[in-house]
């Protein structure tokens, strides 16, 4: 499909093009892959999970996989017919009604914020082990203002650019965390022979002595991995920015979802596996950091944490790009304050450049909050979560009722349409067929009729030029019992529904007519 095409369609849902339509099926996989971010998620979650309910929590990823199946099952339909920037205000706003979409789209826009200014924070701490840096609150809170304020400017100053760096840091990603999870296997099965069983993927770890039943434990354990694979339906949010975008963003959402789950699964079990001693991971804050230190050396360990710095980096850059969508389709309605300027899109760049800088300042101001209480980063992680629920929770069942309303509506036109039928076939007067109905005939029958009589009593026929439906063979036209039908009324409540009364009987013809005089 063509830009022109695409162009048409956009205006048919109410807007004009004014974001660059550049990014292509390759940018649009890794955008979803990078906010899934396999690399982030298992580190975020694999220490989480292991505390909660032991080993056995990995197996409470399949059933995060089926969830998140259904979800992009709904977000591939949803976006095939929106495909409008902003998914989490648009669909819902569109389908039910537009303060649950603003709704929606507020918690969207609050989950995005939220996430990528916790995921800087992460990324400063890391920064600074790195580098030897003593960490105080301060320090960090410097480092993640410098992470957020770069990925502002790479979002600025392009699209383009943004899913190029993307790019490169996904491909990183998918070759650096399969190649070091991968070497980490083969050292300890291979090399060292220091290994767990794989009767450990089943054992509890002794989470399964406390108070709660360990059904509720397991199942609690399983946030870890819908973490881990949040994000799926990202790419949506740059549909007026993708070719083809009814077409690509349903395919790359799949792909994304299914080869992030393959990822994330091998890399936990491979870590399940390769732990020496469990009891030395129990109260570790870096889990796979220590695994990497146990198997191989400190200094690989270092390696592939500096490697994964890219990946998380990249994590920011793709849920900044996502958040300023969501406000730039908000302001486009006038749905926040200030929306005069910030709906407001470059046109050296074609990017809504006021949005990307309202982004990058509430996070801004999310992480001076942190100067006030140290516990704030605990509170933007809830905010995040809280926004994504939020979002998640109102698009789903919005499609379900649109879905229902759809099919109520083709039941109520097929049972409409049915009844015109029947009407058309119990009497004696000639009739047009135009859509579903069909219509008496009138002194100036329709050009073209739009629905074929082929399949009724009724036979085409053309009068003055123009074709229209009549019986094949006309019956004989009886008494009527009834005074004959009023002249239609000039008034503009009145339907319009062309009439004519009956033909009044043949007089005989006059003696002139047919003695010459």
């Amino acid at each position: 499909m063509d830009s022109s095409e695409e162009d048409r369609r956009l205006g048919e849902l109410g807007y004009t093009q004014k974001l660059s339509r550049s990014v292509g099926g390759v940018s649009s996989f890794f955008l979803g892959f990078a906010v899934i971010s396999a690399t982030t998620a298992v580190f975020s979650g694999f220490g989480f999970g292991l505390s909660t309910a032991g080993p056995a929590f990995v197996w409470t990823f399949p059933l995060a996989v089926a969830v998140f199946f259904v979800w992009a099952l709904i977000a591939a339909d949803l976006v095939s017919k929106i495909p409008l920037s902003g998914y989490a205000y648009q669909w819902t706003s569109r389908l039910v009604n537009p303060s649950l979409g603003w709704f929606t789209g507020f918690a969207g826009t609050i989950g995005f914020i939220s996430g990528f200014t916790g995921v800087a924070f992460v990324m400063a701490g890391y920064v600074g082990s790195l580098f030897g840096i003593e960490m105080t609150t301060p320090i960090q809170i410097l480092i993640s203002i410098a992470i957020v304020l770069l990925c502002v400017l790479i979002n600025v100053y392009g699209v383009r650019l943004a899913t190029l760096l993307n790019n490169i840091g996904v491909g990183l990603e998918l070759v650096v965390t399969l190649g070091a999870t991968a070497f980490i296997l083969i050292v300890a099965f291979f090399v060292t022979n220091e290994h767990q069983s794989i009767d450990f993927l089943f054992s509890t770890g002794g989470t399964d002595e406390g108070p709660s039943p360990y059904v509720v434990v397991w199942l609690t354990s399983s946030l870890g991995c819908i973490f881990g694979l949040l994000g799926v339906e990202a790419a949506a949010d740059i549909a007026e920015e993708t070719k083809n975008a009814r077409r690509t963003i349903p395919r790359t959402m799949f792909l994304a979802l299914g080869v992030a789950s393959v990822i994330e699964f091998f890399m936990y079990i491979t870590f399940l596996l390769v732990i020496k001693d469990p009891d030395t991971l129990a109260g570790s804050a870096s889990p796979i950091a220590d695994l990497f230190a146990q198997q191989i050396s400190p200094w690989f360990s270092k390696l592939v944490v500096a490697l994964a710095l890219t990946n998380i980096l990249v994590c920011v850059l793709a849920n900044m790009l996502v958040a300023s969508r969501v406000v730039y389709a908000l302001a486009r309605d006038n749905m926040l304050p200030g929306s005069k300027a910030l709906r407001g899109v470059s046109k050296k760049h074609k990017v809504p450049t006021a949005a990307v800088w309202a982004t990058g300042a509430v996070s801004f101001l999310l992480l001076c909050s942190a100067f006030a209480n140290e516990q704030t980063f605990s509170y933007i992680i809830g905010m995040s979560a809280l926004g994504y629920f939020g979002a998640s929770t109102c698009s789903p069942p919005s499609a379900c009722w649109w879905r229902i309303g759809a099919a109520a509506s083709r039941t109520t036109r097929a049972a409409r349409s049915t009844s015109d039928a029947s009407e058309c076939r119990s009497t004696s007067w000639e009739w047009w067929c135009s859509g579903p109905s069909c219509r008496r005939c009138s002194s100036s029958p329709p050009s073209s009729p739009t629905r074929s009589c082929s399949s009724s009593p009724w036979r085409s026929q053309a009068s003055g030029g123009s074709p229209g439906c009549a019986r094949a063979s006309p019956p004989t036209r009886r008494a009527r019992s009834s005074p004959s039908p009023p002249a239609r009324s000039n008034s503009p409540r009145q339907p319009i529904r062309p009439s004519r009364p009956p033909r009044p009987p043949r007089l005989p013809r006059k003696h002139s007519e047919v003695i010459p005089a």
